[in-house]
């Protein structure tokens, strides 16, 4: 008999003690002559979910299978830790959404747990632009944020999330520019200042003229579409910023959140907005497009 690699054969002995149907030994060993030990870990696994979805045949399915569960926990700085179980069939609607956001991409983590989580987080987003979801109190979904007018306006301090999850006031700036955000700018004594602005809002109208322009994330060499993006103010409008086209640009999150946190510089001169990298990016700081989603034209 052809020998078996030292991982082919810790395979084997993990499908053991599985304790799968009669005749899978045989399947596996034959598969391990010719497979790498993950692919032989893998069939065992298909074989175990089909005996398991055999048992549950037998048996009254309704009853045997386990609801959709979630637990979720608050942890420091605003952070939500979560963990449950999804139904096969809202398992695979998740995983179908999830694996095309959180394929590599160059500008983006190479862990995949990161990429994951950030592809989770793009779609929170975009569910919660959805026209069809519910409404409390006669409102559609939306977080407050309150914070003292200094500490916006500065980007230093903190801010408290609906549930008293504190965050930090740069985060504050940065989510602020999401529509479902409704912020409660405090005054020295703690008197309400502002209770959101209407002018902070993009319209509807707003909103296609930039997916007309930008046709997605206007950053340079992303390739995200317009509904995974925000509409960020370039000058805040904490700052006074107007929510005007000339003062309004197409952001994925991971970009929205980089434009936050860097010196990158963005004008929006003539139809294509410009970005100019900071030094320790670019020592002649050369402005920068996306050519993505709007090609140069080609010279006849």
């Amino acid at each position: 008999m052809e020998e078996l690699s030292d991982g082919h054969l810790t395979e084997l002995a993990r499908a053991i003690a599985l304790n799968l149907p009669d005749g899978s030994e045989d399947i596996l060993v034959q598969a391990a002559r010719s497979v790498e030990p993950k692919a032989v870990r893998q069939l065992a696994d298909r074989i175990r979910d089909r005996a398991e979805q055999d048992r549950v045949d037998e048996v009254d399915e309704p009853a045997a299978e386990t609801g959709d569960t979630l637990h979720l926990r608050d942890l420091p700085g605003g952070r939500l830790e979560f963990f449950g179980e999804l139904s096969a069939e809202a398992g695979a609607r998740f995983t179908a959404m999830l694996e095309p956001l959180s394929a590599p991409r160059p500008d983006g983590p190479r862990d995949a747990a990161r990429r994951r989580g950030e592809a989770f987080a793009d779609l929170i987003s975009l569910a919660s632009r959805s026209g069809d979801l519910p409404t409390e109190a006669g409102e559609r979904p939306h977080i407050s944020v309150t914070i003292d007018h200094e500490a916006l306006r500065r980007g230093v301090g903190h801010a408290v999330l609906d549930g008293d999850r504190h965050l930090s006031a740069a985060q504050a700036r940065r989510i602020a520019c999401d529509a479902k955000v409704l912020p409660v700018v405090l005054g020295g004594d703690s008197e309400v200042l502002d209770l959101g602005r209407a002018k902070r809002t993009v319209s509807v109208a707003q909103r296609r003229a930039l997916h007309a322009r930008d046709r997605g994330c206007a950053f340079p060499d992303c390739h995200r579409p317009p509904k995974w993006c925000d509409a960020h103010h370039v000058r805040h409008w904490a700052d006074g910023g107007p929510t005007d086209l000339s003062n309004l640009v197409l952001l994925c999150r991971t970009h929205h959140s980089l434009v936050h946190h860097s010196q990158w510089q963005i004008t929006t001169t003539g139809r294509t907005p410009v970005f100019i990298p900071p030094r320790h990016v670019d020592p002649a700081q050369r402005p920068r497009q996306n050519l993505l989603h709007r090609p140069p034209a080609v010279a006849a």
